[in-house]
């Protein structure tokens, strides 16, 4: 099972039109999740995540409601399994192992891979390589 990170799931939602040439890989990816080809899951912080994109780069509060409902719901739709919020004890007991990602807020997403075992984090951000050692790092257009 792969783990899905925000940077893929904004470019498969609201920047499909800004991220084009990504954009045709992350619905190829998706396009197999949905057929049955590949597991993915991806945490519930990443849904949160997206839902304040939208509202960060919309022009008001009723068209962000609007793009952040559009965007949950086009994810929801997929076969990709939401994972929930990690408690306590897990975070405590895994961030140690994260300490080397830059940003900090990456972390959850990488104990979230980790606990759920995936097989890798797919992701547009970069620095999921300063763990691949822990958790492999791949791009849609480099999964086969």
């Amino acid at each position: 099972m792969y783990y899905i990170d925000t940077s893929v799931l904004f470019v498969y939602t609201l920047g499909k039109n800004m991220e084009k040439e990504r954009h045709k890989y992350v619905l190829n990816f998706f396009n197999n999740i949905d057929s049955g080809k590949y597991k993915a899951c991806e945490s519930f912080y990443a849904l949160h995540e997206i839902l304040i994109i939208a509202f960060q780069n919309a022009p008001n509060f009723e068209l962000g409601a609007h793009y952040a409902k559009e965007a949950l719901l086009e994810i929801l739709k997929t076969n990709v399994y939401v994972l929930p919020l990690l408690d306590r004890d897990e975070r405590i007991i895994h961030a140690q192992k994260f300490s080397d990602l830059r940003d900090s807020s990456d972390i959850p997403h990488a104990i979230s891979a980790y606990v759920y075992e995936a097989k890798a984090i797919v992701a547009y951000d970069d620095h999921f390589k300063d763990i691949s050692n822990i958790i492999p790092y791949m791009k849609p257009e480099e999964i086969e």
